[in-house]
C-alpha cells in the first residue's frame, strides 16, 4: 500500500532548500525559527555541526540558537551578550568566541549568525555557522600578534575574510535563488488572463 505523504507547507520547502543548498558548502551551521521570539529555537542542525559539539542532534533541537549550551568558563560574558541582541535585533553577528563542546573540552570558534528573510521581507529564520579556529588561535602567540600590528596587518583576518567569503556567497545564492522563484510566480499570475 502507497505511504500517504502530507502536503509541504511553504516554510518547510524553503528551510528544506536552505539546509540542503548550505550543508555541501560548510557543513558545521544549525538553523533556527526566527519567529518564536522565547529562545528562537533550532529547527535544523547539521552532522558537522554535531560532529564538531559532540551533541546528538536530538539533544540540539528546540534548544536556543544563541548555543548557550555550549558556553564555558570561557567564554567570554561580552560576546554571550552581543549574540543574545544580535538575535532580538534580528540582525547580523560576527566573532570569534570560545566554546565547550559536550565532552567540556574548549575550542575557538568563527560564529556567524544571518539573519534570513522570505519573500515578504519577514526574518524566518537564522543560519548560524561555526567554523573551528582552534588550531589557527593557538599557533598564533602573542609576539606574533605585536609584530603583526607594528606592521599594521593582521595575520588571522585574511583566513577567516576568506571563509566567511565563501558562507556568504552561498547564503546570497540562495537569498537570489528563493527572490527569482517568487518574483517568477508573480509573472505568471500578472498574465492576462484570456475571455
Amino acid at each position: 500500500m502507497p505511504v500517504m505523504k502530507g502536503l509541504l507547507a511553504p516554510q518547510n520547502t524553503f528551510l528544506d532548500t536552505i539546509a540542503t543548498r548550505f550543508d555541501g558548502t560548510h557543513s558545521n551551521f544549525i538553523l533556527a525559527n526566527a519567529q518564536v521570539a522565547k529562545g528562537f529555537p533550532i529547527v535544523y542542525c547539521s552532522d558537522g555541526f554535531c560532529d564538531l559539539a559532540g551533541f546528538a542532534r536530538t539533544e540540539v533541537m528546540q534548544k536556543s540558537c544563541s548555543c548557550k549550551f555550549l558556553f564555558g568558563v570561557e567564554t567570554n560574558e561580552q560576546l554571550m551578550l552581543q549574540i543574545d541582541k544580535s538575535l532580538e535585533e534580528k540582525t547580523e553577528f560576527k566573532g570569534e568566541i570560545m566554546f565547550y563542546k559536550k565532552n567540556g573540552s574548549p575550542f575557538w570558534c568563527l560564529l556567524d549568525i544571518v539573519p534570513i528573510k522570505n519573500e515578504k521581507g519577514d526574518v524566518v529564520l537564522f543560519l548560524a555557522s561555526f567554523k573551528d579556529i582552534t588550531d589557527t588561535k593557538v599557533k598564533i602567540t602573542p609576539e606574533d600578534k605585536k609584530e603583526d600590528k607594528a606592521r599594521g596587518r593582521s595575520r588571522a583576518g585574511t583566513h577567516f575574510d576568506s571563509a566567511r567569503r565563501r558562507s556568504r556567497a552561498v547564503l546570497y545564492h540562495i537569498s537570489g535563488h528563493l527572490q527569482r522563484r517568487e518574483k517568477n510566480k508573480l509573472k505568471i499570475n500578472n498574465l492576462p488572463r484570456q475571455p
